[in-house]
């Protein structure tokens, strides 16, 4: 018989494990004692919260692992000598995460974090949480496969593959259980409805660690006269979780994203309670730490979010810390308030000149804190106190003497950034008649309030210039005799925060920041690593803040719960500012929890215990109450408590204007909206729509609120169409003031095939049902952080400095206009670069400064002389009179930081190692023609030769010199060659587009009717496998061409996409007759000829049904030899660019390569280019890289040494119009049919070139307003003109 663990008895205050002796069963695979009493089980009780938890606190608590350990490494080295990098703070405090366990020497252990998955928490036997000193001879079963901690254990190879046999071997591993990553997106993973979760399928981990602490009995317990408390900090456990230390219950919590601690003193064991001091399993000085967590909870209900479901365990650090006992800094609250700058002149001394620029502040510091005492430590005192002082004072007897009296107090230093102390002296709360500078001072026993002006001016916080002061809070103990101290002050605990001096204002529509309306260029972020999961290291999140700022972010709301204080930390630092949103979402029961009594604690709990340990970093300019979660009295009560508590912040929550009931449209007019949110905060709202808000319906209800989107933008796949469209209107309109968009980061899972292909995993990869399939997978940055092109558009839009060219009327002088997009700050460390571009070559380039001292939101005239010369050396002022040349003017800025200050201007070549922040492009003159093909660059010398025009057995063939096109009748696809090597593998027109997933998600079976998603339509036309029919071709000797005409036909249902459930659903839900049609697109037109020089010539002519509306592209698909796998082109680049997400694309020549793989996690349309010129496509020649040559005077005859000794072919727009045009390796087909890149097979004979007269736009239509009409593609008439031209093959 086995002994089961009941987790139930720990509501009872006996013992977990002597309650559950009576519960015995025959094996552990299942069932398990039933619940007693008819009360509910604790992880299905969402009354129950916590047991045994501490309270919340906003300590820094792994930075008290770091001082901590480079204590005893000094101690180590030095021994007892002081040694003043220590930390005053001498708090002992430990890291039990399995990489440090390896690392330190502070803490051993012998087997490290040991795993079990149980498939409930009612069959746990009871021996699994035994020290080792307790256990029989049976021997713990624990899981073979390493686990770490933190992790997930769902991503452990044993739990997360789902066998192909129900042999139990298969699973290799001794828990024998499938438990795999799950993605839904507004469904539940399970169907059991709330507050109950699956009775028998509730995977629930085990975790088991025996430790040894190295340092002895007093370092954590103290001894008889200063007694210690030993407290254990889960960082976060998903979703509820249960301690258990050397055999004891130590307590339970719920909220996966919040840490949670417990004072394990009178359960630990030291290194000194025996007289044996061997570290092994029998003695008592080493502990077992056993963690169990459950999979589902009634938690699980409140965090519905769109992301990984259930990863299940501990996925951030647990830590082990001790303090004094009787007296420790329990907490501090610490608002850096920035007052009114001051009026009058600043000097050169402290603010760099000006008369009202830079802005000299005041600071104020407002303090709460909080003494606070162990649990156990009892003390004697009246219960009723007035309005009076009263100091925390402690009797106690120390041994060998009588009782005396204890007083602790707290005093308090703020250092600058330069590490000074800001005040003469430590602000002492009982001394507050000799200090001027503080007041409104209460001090009632374990707390205190006061405030304190600042001496000086202060530095201002803000993302622009994130200054940080350090506030330290030091308590000290005295024994007093006769009310008088007796001895010396002692220092028992210390407690140090980052704070920031910035105020927070909103008024008259305007989210104000040190009283400067700004604007949020923020992304939501999920916590996400490919490989880990959601424990995220410490590496990637700092990875993913720095990527922001260099992308020009200024702005994180943490979706949808709080995320490791690290972010917090790194926010502050790097200047982020920050939406703080709670552990709550019930997108599957919207209008349910939040009027479910049941659940108005537990939402309370997390939105508390949130604000209290993230309260003092500056970064956090506001609390979001959650997502999804409907809105109604919890919700009130939320906005209430956090308005009560600190009202120093808004307070946001976007499901205040949604109707009542339901998430239906936006409702901007509902009255009770103020008691949930102090910001509009809508999702996805239409350009029209916040238009329409700031132009009619806030100037109508007199809103006094600001607009900020907390979700826009839709980024999944190849997405983000529109970006620019919308911050035009946000940066015309009133009230408009940015948003979040959605979202950082592609959630996807790297996993490695049968075949050694790597790709990254998504919803229903791992065989769970339900799943979302990919809806996960929406993202600014791909799963491993390598930044999307939607990036770089967004760069461009968020830049902090805009710049305008104006050409005066005799061309040879210009103007050059700087504006200041900042709000807070000057530009002083910024320097920008220009750089003259001729036919896309690069000309010439310079450096220039910025203006000095230049306010926000302010413009100047630019100092440009350096470029004015380079204007002149090249008579730039000729050639755009006449037209001659293609000129850009590009400017890029770099971040230099304080050099151009200093009066040194950096040279180009040292720029090139700084960030760069902003961008522009000014096209001087353009060709109002189009492109004559002998202007272009030469790439060889051939001599003329007679052109030819034959006919024989249905074949048409045009040829000069070596060059030679070949054409049958009846068909529209022909190739050139030169002698035996074809340059080009026919022509055919093109209408379709590998469908993004805007255009519909094709895992999503349900979208193939849905009219907002034109895919369904697509393929109901017969897009993808478009025919010619009705041909009749015809030559002209005299033109030297080949003419055909022919009708334009889809065939529905003529494309197999296994495996793609929404071509799949399609094709089942269609009839037979349907599938076998053909239907009717409209004509087609083709003229192919040859001139003496053996270039050819394509002119195609599209006139299409009318009645055809959004359509994916209008175009031609030819291929070439893929052997030509280098490629430079002239066009708007140099990434991939469509015509609703151009903004931050340049005229350029630019070279790429052409990638075998995708660009986005499922492969779809990409790597699309705007107004192309020409394209070189070319063979490798041994010696390097094809590279784009520059400033040469003559660039085509450099541009011939750059494609000397290759073969290629080069292709060129011929038409007034310049068209769009993609290489790969892939046709649109292939891309459509592949759920993985991993599936992608390559066509090892061609590369692919599609040219398109239009093509569809992006939009962001997954989730959010579809492509904009003007970026659409409807029937009508479409032509296409270029040339193929090759070179290298002879001379």
């Amino acid at each position: 018989m086995v002994m089961l663990l009941n987790l139930n008895a720990c509501l009872s205050n006996s013992s977990c494990a002597a309650a559950s002796a009576a519960s015995t069963v025959s094996n552990d695979t299942g069932g398990g004692p039933p619940t007693t009493n008819h009360r509910p089980n604790i992880w299905e009780n969402p009354t129950v919260t916590g047991l045994n938890r501490l309270h919340p606190h906003s300590r820094n608590v792994r930075a008290m692992s770091i001082a901590y350990e480079k204590r005893l490494q000094v101690k180590a080295r030095d021994g007892e000598a002081e040694n003043n990098e220590v930390s005053i703070n001498s708090n002992p405090c430990i890291c039990l995460d399995s990489s440090s366990l390896e690392q330190t020497t502070f803490v051993t252990s012998s087997k490290g974090w040991q795993f079990r998955l149980f498939p409930t928490p009612n069959c746990i036997p009871l021996n699994y949480i035994l020290p080792c000193t307790n256990l029989t001879d049976e021997e713990l079963n624990m899981c073979e496969q390493f686990i770490r901690v933190p992790s997930n254990w769902t991503l452990t190879p044993s739990h997360k593959y789902k066998p192909t046999t129900t042999s139990t071997e298969e699973y290799n591993c001794c828990c024998n259980m499938h438990d795999p990553p799950r993605y839904t997106n507004v469904q539940m993973p399970f169907h059991t409805l709330y507050p109950h979760v699956p009775k028998d399928d509730n995977p629930t981990g085990l975790y088991r660690l025996d430790f040894t602490l190295s340092d002895g009995r007093e370092v954590w317990l103290g001894n008889s006269n200063s007694k210690r408390r030993v407290i254990l900090h889960l960082g976060g456990v998903e979703s509820c979780h249960f301690i258990y230390l050397n055999g004891n219950f130590v307590g339970m919590s719920k909220d996966s994203k919040l840490s949670s601690e417990y004072d394990i003193t009178s359960m630990i064991h030291c290194s000194n309670d025996s007289d044996d001091n061997t570290r092994t399993c029998t003695t008592t000085n080493e502990n077992t730490l056993v963690i169990i967590a459950t999979k589902w909870s009634d938690a699980s209900f409140l965090e519905q979010q769109d992301h990984w479901r259930g990863m299940g365990g501990i996925h951030r650090s647990i830590f082990v810390y001790s303090t004094l006992e009787e007296a420790f800094v329990e907490d501090i609250f610490c608002k850096a308030n920035l007052l009114q700058a001051v009026s009058g002149a600043a000097t050169d001394d402290d603010c760099d000149g000006g008369e009202d620029f830079p802005s000299r502040w005041k600071g104020r510091i407002d303090v709460q804190a909080r003494i606070g005492r162990g649990w156990n430590e009892r003390v004697e005192g009246r219960n009723i106190y007035y309005n009076e002082e009263i100091p925390y004072t402690v009797s106690k007897q120390y041994q060998d003497f009588d009782d005396v009296v204890v007083e602790y107090k707290m005093l308090f230093q703020l250092y600058d950034p330069d590490n000074s102390p800001v005040f003469d002296e430590a602000l002492d709360v009982t001394a507050t008649k000799d200090n001027p500078l503080m007041k409104d001072v209460h001090r009632r026993f374990n707390l205190l309030s006061f405030s304190a002006d600042v001496p000086g001016n202060v530095q201002a916080w803000c993302d622009e210039s994130p200054t940080l002061y350090r506030l330290e809070a030091t308590l000290v103990q005295q024994q007093r005799e006769n009310n008088t101290a007796s001895k010396d002050a002692v220092v028992v605990d210390t407690f140090e925060c980052k704070i920031g001096f910035r105020s927070i204002e909103i008024r008259d529509r305007q989210l104000l920041i040190n009283g400067q309306p700004i604007l949020i260029k923020g992304v939501n972020r999920h916590d996400h690593s490919p490989t880990g999961g959601k424990a995220v290291t410490l590496d990637e999140i700092r990875q993913d803040l720095m990527l922001m700022k260099e992308y020009n972010f200024n702005a994180i709301r943490t979706a949808h719960y709080p995320n490791d204080p690290y972010l917090y930390d790194l926010a502050d630092e790097l200047g982020l500012y920050v939406v703080d949103e709670a552990n709550i979402e019930c997108h599957g029961h919207y209008d349910f929890i939040c009027r479910e009594h049941s659940f108005t604690a537990a939402m309370l709990d997390r939105v508390q215990r949130m604000v209290i340990r993230d309260q003092n970093h500056p970064s956090i300019i506001g609390w979001s109450l959650g997502n999804e979660a409907g809105f109604a009295f919890n919700h009130t009560m939320l906005y209430g408590w956090i308005k009560g508590y600190d009202n120093s912040r808004f307070v946001q929550y976007e499901g205040a204007h949604r109707p009542e009931w339901g998430q239906d449209p936006h409702n901007y007019e509902r009255k009770d909206a103020g008691m949930g949110t102090d910001v509009v905060c809508p999702m996805y709202p239409t350009i029209d729509e916040i238009t329409e808000w700031a132009d009619e319906i806030a100037p109508r209800i007199n809103e006094t609120r600001p607009f900020i989107m907390c979700e826009y933008a839709h980024a999944m796949g190849n997405s983000s169409g529109s970006l620019a469209d919308y911050w035009k209107v946000i940066k015309e309109k009133e009230g408009l003031q940015g948003g979040f968009i959605w979202d950082w980061i592609d959630q996807g899972l790297l996993e490695v095939d049968a075949d050694g292909k790597s790709y990254f995993a998504y919803g229903g990869d791992y065989g769970e049902t339900p799943n979302d399939a990919n809806f996960n997978i929406n993202g600014m940055i791909s799963p491993d952080r390598k930044p999307h092109p939607a990036m770089i558009e967004f760069k461009k839009i968020a830049q902090p400095v805009d710049f305008s060219f104006k050409l005066h009327a005799d061309r040879n002088e210009f103007t050059i206009r700087v504006t200041n997009q900042r709000y807070l700050s000057s530009l002083d460390d910024l320097q920008w670069k220009w750089t003259l571009k001729m036919d896309g070559f690069d000309l010439e380039e310079g450096t220039c400064s910025f203006p000095k001292l230049m306010k926000p939101k302010t413009e100047e005239d630019a100092i440009v002389s350096t470029l004015k010369d380079a204007f002149d050396r090249h008579s730039l002022d000729t050639v755009i009179q006449l037209g001659t040349a293609e000129v850009h003017l590009d400017i890029a800025v770099f971040c230099v930081g304080g050099a151009t200050r200093q009066g040194r201007i950096k040279s180009v070549s040292e720029l090139q190692d700084y960030p760069e922040v902003a961008s522009e492009q000014f096209a001087l003159c353009t060709r109002s023609t189009g492109i004559a093909v002998h202007s272009l660059p030469e790439t060889f010398h051939q001599r003329p030769g007679k052109q030819k025009l034959s006919e024989e057995d249905s074949k048409f063939t045009l040829s000069s010199n070596c060059c030679r096109a070949t054409l049958y009748e009846g068909s529209t696809s022909f190739e050139y060659a030169l002698d035996s090597k074809t340059v080009v593998f026919g022509i055919r027109p093109n209408l379709f587009r590998a469908p993004t997933d805007n255009d519909a998600v094709k895992q999503n079976g349900d979208q193939f009717n849905d009219p907002s998603k034109p895919l369904g339509n697509w393929l109901r036309l017969g897009l993808d496998c478009v025919c010619l029919d009705e041909v009749v071709t015809s030559g002209s000797l005299s033109s030297s061409s080949i003419t055909s005409n022919a009708t334009i036909y889809g065939q529905p249902g003529n494309q197999s996409y296994p495996g793609i459930a929404l071509a799949e659903k399609l094709l089942s839900s269609v009839g037979e007759e349907e599938l076998n049609r053909k239907v009717h697109l409209g004509s087609y037109k083709q003229t192919i000829k040859i001139d003496d020089k053996g270039i050819m010539y394509v002119e195609v002519l599209f006139d299409l049904n009318e009645s055809l509306t959004d359509l994916p592209r209008v175009g031609i698909e030819l291929a070439v030899p893929s052997e030509l796998k280098e490629m430079m082109f002239f066009a708007d680049g140099p990434g991939e660019n469509y015509s609703d997400r151009s903004y931050s694309s340049h005229a350029g020549v630019y070279e790429d390569s052409i990638s075998d793989s995708s660009t986005y996690v499922v492969p779809q349309e990409q790597s699309n280019r705007m107004n192309m010129r020409w394209l070189v496509l070319a063979e490798p020649n041994g010696r390097g890289k094809l590279q784009v040559p520059k400033f040469s005077e003559d660039i085509k005859s450099t541009f011939r040494g750059a494609v000397s000794d290759r073969q290629g072919a080069m292709i060129a727009s011929t038409s007034d119009e310049m068209p769009q045009f993609t290489v790969s390796r892939h046709t649109d087909v292939s891309l459509f049919s592949a759920r993985h890149v991993k599936e992608l097979k390559d066509d090892q004979d061609r590369i692919f070139i599609r040219i398109d007269a239009a093509q569809r736009g992006l939009g962001s239509g997954s989730c959010g307003p579809q492509t904009l009409e003007q970026y659409k593609v409807n029937g009508g008439k479409y032509s296409l003109s270029f040339c193929i031209k090759p070179f290298g093959y002879y001379s």
